[in-house]
């Protein structure tokens, strides 16, 4: 369906849950680095220091989070993926999702327009969906080993 309003409330349902679902991800993010931050000990000036620079924390990338993990927990997510706990496809799907929140915020204020550039609907957020799970799932999985002073998966 191409019609005028079709479009619009097409467009505004892709907005919205590519919006959410990369906020999500996002808050996710903060949330995890801040508590196993806190969990491995760190002092209340450390993790003031950390809220300040994770609210410079957006548009979370896989690479984005990557570097947030490697810079602040000293810890390489890509162990996830040779544990196998998530694919190369779940990378890429959540890194899709991080691209289309991007271009469904700032398209076009012409729906013709925005509909003939982004082809994407709630059956490709929820492919890609799958992704992003799999790779919070093995976020939210890893643990400080107080005996090693490390973080583990």
């Amino acid at each position: 369906c191409t019609t005028h309003s079709a479009i619009k409330i097409r467009s505004l349902l892709n907005v919205t849950a590519y919006a959410f679902t990369c906020r999500f991800l996002e808050g996710s993010v903060k949330h995890l680095v801040y508590n196993c931050s806190k969990i491995r000990g760190d002092s209340a000036v450390q993790l003031s220091i950390l809220t300040s620079e994770l609210k410079k924390f957006n548009n979370p990338s896989f690479e984005l989070i990557r570097n947030l993990y490697s810079s602040h927990l000293h810890y390489d997510i890509n162990q996830g993926r040779i544990l196998n706990k998530y694919s190369e496809t779940d990378i890429t799907f959540l890194n899709q999702i991080v691209i289309n929140r991007h271009k469904n915020v700032h398209a076009s204020e012409q729906c013709g327009e925005w509909f003939n550039s982004n082809r994407k609907d709630i059956t490709d957020l929820l492919k890609e969906l799958v992704g992003l799970c799999n790779i919070l799932e093995f976020l939210d999985s890893i643990y400080w080993d107080s005996q090693l002073q490390l973080f583990k998966p």
